[in-house]
């Protein structure tokens, strides 16, 4: 998959470019709270529950068609590692521990098997999308011996205290998940520090916080290498709306960010060394970070059983009577690899150049709550 993966090359001037906003984070706080108003972050909310509330909920044939399947699995297959990898962590070797999860930022459900699977107890499921909420509890309904009991929060975990909303303000969590939701925070320093307040302030010493995020330094090594900041491909596209010649802001960097059927609103950059050292202050240690593709490597081995399971990766050549999810030209890699295999009646499993351009603009963490 390697070979697949955009350039790696963040280089020194990346990296130099966002440290260098970085640099005076104590001194711009002021500066930051003050310059981004109260009624955009307003109107900003409400645009990305907005665009969640009218996504249109598909059925599995629907999925299947879709020019983004396998991306879409290889996702799942990220989080399902995430969970199951540090919910075996927290269980350790102590058999029947109950488990309670935090699930911010969690969409209409999508993780509701995860955790089923990983056999937790109780899960808070939070989002600013009301109607994605009511989708998550009717998804929670549906399910056949359900090994958990669950509670649903509508809220901007952004700007309101979740605490505040529980059935039992005194739990505490062993597991905090955010995936492709905490970037919405980095609008503006208030909001991260809810955000992060909101994931720690219940969450046990020895437990963890994890997540999937866009990768900023990814999507400014591609936005440098394009004439006017803006860049894709059939099923993806990134415009940034700043000057990058004007430096990296720290909070409110945003972007627009289309992807084909699921996305298509603003977004914002994460600085990740201004992520860890915030994250700090709330007690965190940052155990685990990588782009989606070296997380691939790193848990291939281990967690390989789940790729086919999953169905993460398509079929090169294409079985008889089905097509190709991409053009032809999207599979040079898989193409130069199966004609070096003796045995022809194998087929490689593979994803298509455009998906995994858009699989490596992410990246996970992991983050470990301290112990006092």
């Amino acid at each position: 998959m390697s070979s697949l993966g955009a350039d790696d090359e963040n280089g020194s001037n990346v990296g130099n470019d966002l440290n260098n906003s970085q640099r005076h984070l104590e001194s711009d706080r002021t500066e930051c709270i003050n310059n981004t108003g109260t009624n955009n972050k307003t109107e900003h909310a409400s645009v990305v529950a907005a665009h969640y509330n009218h996504l249109e909920e598909k059925g599995i044939r629907e999925r299947f068609k879709s020019p983004i399947f396998y991306l879409r699995n290889f996702n799942n297959w990220v989080k399902s590692v995430l969970i199951q990898e540090y919910v075996d962590r927290v269980r350790g070797n102590v058999y029947g521990k109950r488990l309670r999860v935090l699930d911010i930022c969690c969409g209409k459900g999508g993780d509701l098997s995860k955790w089923q699977k990983a056999c937790v107890n109780h899960v808070i499921f939070a989002d600013i999308a009301n109607i994605s909420i009511q989708q998550c509890k009717s998804r929670f309904d549906e399910i056949r011996k359900c090994t958990f009991t669950a509670q649903f929060i509508a809220a901007d975990c952004t700007k309101e205290s979740i605490r505040d909303k529980y059935t039992d303000p005194s739990i505490r969590f062993d597991i905090v998940s955010c995936q492709f939701g905490l970037h919405y925070s980095f609008e503006s320093l208030p909001q991260v520090r809810r955000m992060l307040k909101n994931a720690t302030e219940c969450l046990s010493p020895g437990g963890y916080f994890f997540g999937t995020i866009p990768n900023a330094y990814e999507i400014v090594s591609r936005a440098k290498k394009s004439p006017n900041g803006q860049f894709g491909n059939r099923i993806y596209n990134i415009k940034l709306l700043f000057d990058p010649k004007d430096g990296y802001p720290l909070f409110g960097a945003k972007y627009d960010f289309h992807l084909e059927g699921v996305v298509n609103c603003p977004e914002f950059l994460v600085n990740f060394d201004l992520f860890n050292k915030l994250a700090r202050e709330y007690d965190l240690e940052l155990v685990y970070k990588a782009g989606l593709g070296d997380f691939y490597k790193d848990h291939m081995e281990k967690y390989k059983q789940l790729l086919p399971k999953i169905m993460c990766f398509e079929s090169y050549p294409a079985p008889p009577g089905k097509q190709l999810i991409g053009d032809e030209s999207e599979y040079e890699h898989a193409k130069s690899f199966y004609e070096s295999i003796d045995n022809k009646s194998q087929t490689v499993g593979t994803m298509s150049k455009c998906e995994w351009e858009v699989a490596t603009v992410y990246m996970a963490f992991v983050f470990k709550k301290c112990k006092k």
